[in-house]
């Protein structure tokens, strides 16, 4: 029954060391950046007894002073690892009567004392330390597991004589034992913890009262109850890493790339914004205060069709020829009119000089410029920039089906593209028109108006 209460501990031991490890070896990057290390000091009570209650040796255990220090290694967030010496001494006596009432005069043996010294390590699984409420984790709770050697002088008192006897003639006995924790870890500063702790002591014996009935049938047990204070070691600055909340630094990283996307946000807002109203955006715009209504290429620069440096929403001589500059503030040039022409330019206010305007065709469903295309647009362009009195109207003949008079738009609509975008013609000069039935329904015509 020994043998197999060892052999089953530590068959226990090595599986809980194990999964430790294979924890420890999880992708975890970073840890090089805490405090893993700690050492420490602690005080408190022993008590030849545990809180689970069991059978004891004796029917009053006390209340003794105890000590020990501790020395661990943080794996994990959860996980670490912890060797601990604990020393004092342990005294209990039959002075309380059974649990029925009757006295315990009966019994030969009236009180023990063993001084006693164990070392032990441990498994630490620490929980609670991953906040999602609070930023800063400063209670860890934990619960602990491992085994090791105690090392025990037991002394009995006889009742009837009243000497005190060592057992096993005063032997220093050592033997296996489990101990299992549970405590609260309080984060004082960066480098000071404080460990309020209890651990159940579970010996592969029962002579460490110094009383022996069977070893198969029933161990000795006692309790360490502590305070104690734990220093960790590393470098200034370094947060420990029990202590350290993966999930506040998880929320700081997602609030810094939500501020980010705002901020990105609002640059786009702010670039689709037109202070002007040319119908240029901001962020394209090579010139952000066109005066209000002055038509504008698609830079947003004010159109000036005659070159003359006056735009052509305060230009009263809209075509001013090359020899005829420099102009007035108005656009007026200062070349004198024919006297035999006055009277036909009169005749002819209202004219548009326009000639030899072509026809566009398109390949069926087809709504992109050919090569061809764009040579003859780059025609009508020429003509318009010469006659700046007259427009076009751009005029396709879908058939009755809604899909057809949308694609005689989309024609219309990449001539006059072309035409204001790439050629410089206003876009108020260009009009678009569909006739149902008019003509060809792959042919548009270009006409002036």
């Amino acid at each position: 029954m020994r043998t197999n209460f060892i052999k089953a501990s530590i068959v226990t031991g090595i599986l809980f060391f194990a999964s430790l490890s294979i924890f420890a070896q999880a992708p975890f990057t970073g840890t090089s950046q805490f405090k893993k290390f700690s050492i420490g000091i602690n005080v408190g009570a022993l008590r030849p007894s545990i809180v689970v209650g069991g059978s004891n040796d004796f029917t009053k255990p006390l209340y003794t002073l105890g000590y020990g220090a501790d020395l661990g290694y943080q794996f994990t967030h959860h996980f670490g690892a912890q060797l601990d010496y604990v020393g004092g001494k342990l005294k209990g006596n039959n002075n309380k009567n059974y649990w029925n009432g009757v006295p315990a005069t009966d019994r030969p043996i009236s009180s023990f004392e063993t001084k006693m010294n164990s070392i032990s390590l441990s498994g630490v699984y620490a929980f609670g330390n991953i906040n999602w409420i609070n930023p800063k984790t400063k209670v860890v709770p934990y619960i602990s597991g491992g085994g090791g050697a105690v090392f025990y002088k037991p002394t009995t008192t006889d009742r009837a004589t009243g000497t005190s006897t060592a057992f096993d003639n005063g032997k220093s006995l050592t033997n296996f034992f489990v101990p299992v924790g549970i405590g609260l870890k309080f984060n004082l500063s960066e480098m000071i913890n404080l460990d309020l702790g209890y651990r159940a002591n579970i010996v592969d014996n029962d002579n460490f009262d110094g009383t022996y009935i069977h070893a198969d049938v029933h161990r000795d047990k006692y309790s360490y109850g502590f305070l104690g204070i734990q220093l960790a070691l590393g470098k200034k600055g370094q947060e420990q890493l029990l202590f350290n909340n993966p999930a506040s630094k998880l929320n700081d990283i997602l609030q810094s790339q939500i501020t980010h996307v705002q901020t990105e946000v609002d640059s786009l807002k702010l670039g689709i914004t037109d202070s002007d109203g040319d119908g240029v955006s901001d962020i394209f715009d090579k010139e952000p205060n066109t005066p209000a209504g002055c038509p504008v290429d698609a830079h947003g620069v004010t159109r000036d069709t005659d070159g003359d440096g006056v735009p052509d929403c305060k230009d009263k001589e809209l075509i001013t020829p090359t020899q005829c500059q420099p102009v007035d503030a108005d656009g007026v040039g200062k070349c004198p009119d024919p006297e035999c022409c006055k009277n036909m330019m009169m005749a002819d206010t209202n004219k548009c000089h326009v000639l030899n305007l072509p026809s566009i065709s398109f390949r069926n469903n087809r709504s992109s410029l050919s090569s061809d295309a764009k040579a003859m647009l780059a025609t009508v362009a020429s003509q318009l920039k010469e006659n700046a009195e007259c427009g076009i109207i751009v005029t396709g003949y879908p058939a009755a089906s809604k899909a057809s008079q949308a694609l005689c738009n989309k024609r219309g609509a990449a001539i006059k593209a072309y035409l204001t975008e790439k050629e410089g013609i206003s876009a108020d000069r260009v009009e678009i028109s569909c006739e149902v039935g008019g003509g060809d329904v792959n042919t548009v015509d270009i006409k002036s108006k």
